[in-house]
């Protein structure tokens, strides 16, 4: 690993990387920002990664990637391939690891676009609570909506589009949710509707 990357790749083998049951083997996550990777970039990822892992991955439940049967030896060349696409980013399934919706990109149902709100306070989270990408206690989740396809409703903190009228204006909202999540032995807590707030103000919540 080059020096200036040595400390990304420190991290990121912190966060992305697990040891698998079959022994010498690593599990690989790779945050996939908003679920979204444009056709091109699938083939050059495919492309890159071929060599290093099983011919197998899985798409996660938050929107991510997992490759399996890495050799430890193979780790930093994965780390750099995966560097050179952009996809190297630390934090999966963490708090810095956002679920949303398509939301109003492709949605007819959505209210808000909840696909930037992801980003938004994905860089929240970078910029100003670094620390928190070693967080999986916490999750976070948003949907466009009400119907939860971003699974807001079982969120530690979830969002979901919503509007209010102001002076007879419409002004886009989003609804925060706290307290959901996943209590063990398969049986999960629904969130609880807390605040609306105009949607610009999110990140500050």
């Amino acid at each position: 690993i080059p020096v200036n990357k040595q400390l990304a790749y420190e991290v990121w083998s912190g966060t992305n990387i697990f040891s698998q049951k079959q022994e010498g083997f690593y599990g690989v996550y790779v945050k996939v920002k908003t679920g979204d990777m444009s056709t091109a970039k699938v083939r050059q990822f495919v492309e890159a990664v071929r060599p290093l892992i099983a011919d197998e991955m899985r798409v996660t439940i938050n929107q991510g990637l997992l490759l399996k049967y890495v050799r430890k030896e193979a780790l930093p060349a994965l780390f750099l391939a995966l560097d050179e696409l952009g996809l190297s980013e630390p934090g999966h399934n963490s708090v810095a690891d956002v679920t949303t919706c398509p939301g109003t990109d492709t949605c007819n149902l959505g209210i808000s676009n909840s696909m930037e709100l992801s980003r938004v306070l994905e860089s929240v989270v970078h910029e100003e609570y670094a620390d928190f990408v070693y967080n999986k206690e916490i999750k976070i989740k948003i949907s466009g909506c009400m119907n939860s396809c971003g699974q807001h409703g079982i969120a530690h903190i979830g969002f979901h589009g919503s509007s209010m009228k102001v002076n007879g204006k419409i002004m886009p909202t989003v609804q925060v949710l706290l307290g959901g999540g996943a209590v063990g032995n398969g049986e999960g807590r629904a969130a609880d509707k807390v605040i609306k707030v105009p949607s610009k103000r999110a990140p500050q919540v």
